[in-house]
């Protein structure tokens, strides 16, 4: 996700574990995204104020049973949120 200025390997996956004052800097409560882009602007909130992201990667695993929770509506916000983040149209 360098196209966001992230420098993160997976801005959607992950664990990750957030300092109290972060989450208060980024203005947790006003993220409005769904699906998995609200983990994307998390990130991009937190880079944004200069703070620092560390990454521990986890290993992912092809869903044997079950049906996928992507719905066009995640997919699409998904597609558009970088784009927005980009050009200023999410805070």
């Amino acid at each position: 996700m360098r196209s966001c200025g992230l420098h993160v390997k997976d801005a959607t996956a992950g664990f990750k574990a957030w300092r109290a004052e972060t989450l208060r800097a980024i203005e947790v409560g006003s993220i409005r995204s769904n699906g998995y882009a609200f983990q994307v602007e998390m990130n991009y909130r937190t880079v944004r104020r200069g703070m620092r992201i560390a990454e521990t990667p986890i290993k992912f695993e092809e869903r044997a049973d079950g049906a996928s929770k992507m719905t066009l509506s995640v997919q699409i916000e998904s597609a558009l949120l970088p784009w927005k983040l980009l050009f200023g149209r999410s805070r």
